[in-house]
């Protein structure tokens, strides 16, 4: 009987894992990629500029001298049912729990088992190394790239989450799929792109990114709040409107009981006024990525009542601009602006002959009551 390689045993014990695909690449540099990052300064200062920047693992041998091999898995999830009650306000990448999943979760222990299987069976793994994961992944041969900057996995569409292991051991390594596959004429991402971040195929200014503005602006543009909608984390709009993903979201079937029990619990009025217990059960489980402070997520949640127009919210409003933190009550001001009416005038009014007011809880208050005089 042929006795597996242990690139064989690899594949095979990451698709039972879970894994929609794997594969495998050299630890050679992606100097390409760092020379493209710093040459669209600044709309990739974020990157350059933090202390622990991604560029940093774009030389993987600086990191781990005697690394041979990046072993590559994508994660598919698309299969799923996604309550819409909760994707129209946080991206189905957050909702899946599967992007830098908690090692307490299940999609952490996944990684944890293929980790420790490459160390049982031979392989130092590097750890703390941010690869560019999608270079990686298309170098070994198991995503291409759309015109709106996400990873496509064959079947997946682009709902799929990547990730690379730096292994000091040589394998066999796969054919590499760096190319762009969406038909020439295609803009539908482009032309769908709510802010106009995404300016060419492939190209991308971050900062006009709802998702962007959802975790990384400390202010996020009068114009930029306008157009989030009900959306608090995430935006999935260059996606969906991507033919493949239309294949991929048709067959998304398979129930997650625990996104239907948030569903449940999930209200954009408990967002912007919870507490720490609201925070823990319901939101930090599917928002940990990026932001660590709940008043980021009430802030958002105040720029989607404000854009719904609703008057019913202008209670829970009123609530956050009296009692909220400074940030949460400025944005709480610029949504009753938006929602306007008498009841949410007379919130502002109130609230502007509070003591102590911070200035630009005072300058939200002041333009919101300016707008509803318009």
């Amino acid at each position: 009987m042929h006795k597996k390689t242990l690139t064989q045993k690899i594949k095979e014990k990451a698709v039972s894992l879970g894994f929609a695909k794997v594969g495998i690449t050299t630890a050679d540099d992606f100097s390409q990629y760092a020379d493209d990052v710093r040459s669209r300064t600044p709309h990739y200062d974020f990157l350059t500029k933090m202390p622990r920047s991604p560029l940093a693992g774009a030389y993987p041998r600086k990191h781990m001298p005697e690394a041979k091999s990046i072993v590559c898995v994508a994660y598919d999830y698309s299969c799923f049912a996604y309550p819409r009650k909760l994707t129209d306000s946080v991206g189905r990448a957050y909702l899946s729990r599967s992007y830098s999943p908690p090692a307490d979760t299940l999609n952490g222990a996944r990684l944890a088992l293929l980790t420790n299987f490459l160390g049982e069976n031979g392989c130092s793994v590097g750890e703390g190394i941010e690869l560019p994961e999608r270079l990686a992944c298309a170098r070994a041969g198991i995503i291409t790239f759309g015109c709106n900057n996400f990873a496509y996995a064959e079947g997946c569409g682009s709902f799929v989450i990547l990730n690379s292991f730096l292994v000091d051991v040589e394998m066999e390594y796969d054919s590499p799929t760096m190319e762009r596959p969406c038909p020439p004429n295609c803009k539908l991402c482009i032309e769908a792109c709510p802010t106009g971040a995404l300016i060419k195929p492939g190209k991308l200014i971050p900062q006009n990114c709802l998702g962007f503005n959802h975790w990384a602006a400390k202010t996020v543009p009068e114009g930029i709040r306008e157009i989030s909608g009900s959306r608090i984390h995430g935006c999935d709009i260059c996606q969906e409107v991507c033919p493949p993903n239309k294949h991929a979201l048709a067959h998304g079937t398979l129930r997650d009981p625990f996104l239907d029990l948030l569903a449940e619990e999930f209200d954009l009025e408990k967002v912007l006024l919870m507490d720490e217990a609201y925070y823990q059960r319901i939101i930090q489980p599917i928002m940990y990525n990026y932001i660590q402070n709940k008043k980021v997520f009430q802030r958002n949640a105040a720029i989607a009542l404000g854009n719904s127009g609703n008057e019913s919210h202008v209670p829970a409003l009123a609530a956050a601009l009296d009692n909220g933190d400074p940030l949460v009550r400025e944005y709480a001001a610029w949504a009753l602006g938006q929602i306007g009416g008498e009841e949410a005038n007379n919130a502002l009014l109130r609230s502007l002959s509070g003591q102590d007011l911070p200035e630009k809880v005072k300058e939200a208050i002041t333009a919101a009551l300016h707008k509803g005089a318009r």
